[in-house]
């Protein structure tokens, strides 16, 4: 079977432009294919992998802390 394919030229300014126009779900889809591709050669324990997936649904749930809060506490602690 033969494959039909396309290479197209586009500047990476573009590219963020119409990456930042797709709904969130799309988005995830392509870190998912980014992570796949960039990370394909290491090879992560189940463990390591199960370790990455509760973080990613923790921060999917909201059970976060950003930086400067964490930061704004860290602070309030050594008053």
């Amino acid at each position: 079977m033969s494959e039909n394919t396309v290479k197209l030229e586009i500047s990476f300014q573009s590219l963020l432009e119409a990456i930042s126009s797709l709904e969130i779900s799309e988005r995830y889809k392509i870190w998912e294919f980014l992570e796949a591709e960039l990370f394909q050669k290491e090879e992560d324990s189940p463990e390591d992998i199960a370790e990455i997936e509760a973080a990613r649904a923790d921060y999917n749930a909201g059970d976060y802390t950003t930086f400067d809060r964490y930061m704004a506490e860290r602070a309030n602690k050594s008053i």
